[in-house]
């Protein structure tokens, strides 16, 4: 038996493909949440909702309060030490810079992650069990996870990782497969995206001609404010 197979659990028989796998892990969430951990009736129940459409799962406006009802902690080991921010899905695989992709995270927890995806780190290399992968982060990743199998057509795939088995470990297969497709920026393009306190030219139509003004963008769509008050929040 290898080491990861000691952290990882089989999905019942009724999980058979990624989106399924998805669901059902979030079922253990909310099952958790609710006081049920390990409720396996509690848990195919909530899995069939979700899977059916009659469950939605939060929003991650969710996560984003209970992450600042943690305080200034590492959402990872506890610690209070050296406080930063981690990228669940890597940037070098594509993930974001937005609240929606950012825990807090200590030093050492950071520099252990890496690039690695969350459960191939928490389980192959901190040899932790699967289910003990704090909520938040867990919660978090999952809706981040569902939406590239979604937009790689990989929901309705199974054992991405080749070893005859459905895990949580096939679920991160397909950041490598993104970043191995994702083409690079062309070199020495300007940005065409304005920033907050660039000026833009505006035209409006009126009685004797057209007027020009400039204006300051103020557009936020990377969610950095909110990404600054919780740095506010946990004093970092």
């Amino acid at each position: 038996m290898s080491k990861c197979a000691l952290y990882v659990t089989m999905p019942p028989s009724a999980v058979k493909t990624i989106r399924d796998l998805i669901f059902y892990e979030y079922a253990k969430l909310i099952a958790r949440s609710a006081g049920f951990a390990g409720n396996y009736a509690f848990i195919m129940k909530k899995y069939t909702e979700l899977r059916e459409g009659r469950l939605a799962w939060s929003n991650l406006t969710r996560e984003h309060r209970k992450e600042f009802e943690r305080g200034k902690s590492c959402t990872y080991c506890g610690s209070p030490r050296n406080i930063g921010f981690d990228h669940i899905i890597p940037l070098s695989k594509g993930g974001t810079d937005t609240p929606d992709n950012l825990v807090a995270c200590c030093a050492s927890c950071n520099t252990s992650k890496g690039d690695r995806d969350l459960y191939d780190w928490w389980v192959n290399t901190l040899h932790r069990d699967e289910d003990t992968l704090p909520r938040i982060v867990a919660g978090k990743y999952l809706k981040l996870i569902y939406d590239i199998h979604k937009e790689h057509g990989t929901l309705d795939s199974t054992d991405l990782d080749g070893d005859s088995k459905l895990t949580v470990l096939d679920l991160g297969v397909v950041l490598d497969s993104q970043h191995e497709s994702t083409p690079s920026a062309p070199k020495n393009k300007p940005a065409t995206t304005p920033r907050k306190g660039d000026t833009k030219t505006r035209k409006r139509r009126g009685a004797g001609g057209i007027h020009t003004r400039r204006t300051h963008n103020t557009a936020n769509p990377s969610g950095r404010g909110l990404i600054n008050r919780i740095r506010r929040k946990l004093n970092i």
